[in-house]
């Protein structure tokens, strides 16, 4: 073999293994690079949208917030929140927080409502108030956790760990029902054969 022929076999060789080495070194490293680029690309657009439903969220959040209405029988219903947001979807219905309500009734009688969190309705003023919830009229005081306030029916439900007081009595029940307009108040157990605990001064 001609010594010209064994250099051209060198070179090609050695242009092989240059091309193999390049090969591994620049095209594998771009396509780690691609894939982190990807990554990154992902997690940045994940990062977007969380940004973006929080933005969203944040437009529907109203500060200190405060309902004025007046009823056919003369009541006047006042509903604070130091927050509120609005419902998606629907802008009649409105979740409230750290709610404060009162009923101003045309005698000047007042029912006072407080609770941690409140849902709303803007159209028939009706409210479910929600945890810690507290009622106050006259000497009468009633905690519970559920209290709904109908007024289209003209009454308040109050449900679920109801405890109520007054200056001469005390007592637990499932249920207490109120007309709002004549302040007739009902009280009854879930359960045909469940006692209400009465404790009383008499």
């Amino acid at each position: 073999m001609s010594k010209k022929i064994i250099i051209q076999l060198i070179l090609i060789v050695f242009l092989i293994i240059l091309t193999i080495f390049f090969y591994q070194k620049y095209m594998v490293l771009n396509n780690s690079d691609l894939k982190l680029m990807k990554k990154e690309n992902d997690s940045q657009v994940n990062n977007e949208k969380l940004v973006s439903k929080k933005n969203q969220e944040t437009a529907n959040i109203i500060e200190n917030l405060r309902y004025v209405s007046k009823d056919l029988f003369g009541n006047t219903y006042i509903i604070n929140a130091q927050s509120a947001q609005i419902e998606e979807g629907n802008v009649n219905q409105i979740k409230l927080f750290e709610v404060m309500a009162k009923i101003i009734q045309k005698d000047d009688e007042v029912i006072y409502i407080n609770s941690d969190s409140a849902d709303y309705n803007k159209v028939n003023n009706n409210t479910i108030f929600k945890t810690n919830v507290n009622v106050k009229y006259g000497k009468q005081s009633i905690d519970a956790d559920i209290i709904d306030l109908n007024f289209l029916k003209n009454q308040i439900k109050i449900k679920e760990n109801v405890y109520y007081r007054n200056n001469n009595a005390k007592l637990n029940a499932d249920k207490i029902e109120i007309d709002i307009e004549s302040k007739k108040l009902t009280i009854s157990m879930n359960k045909k054969n469940d006692n209400i605990k009465i404790l009383s001064k008499y």
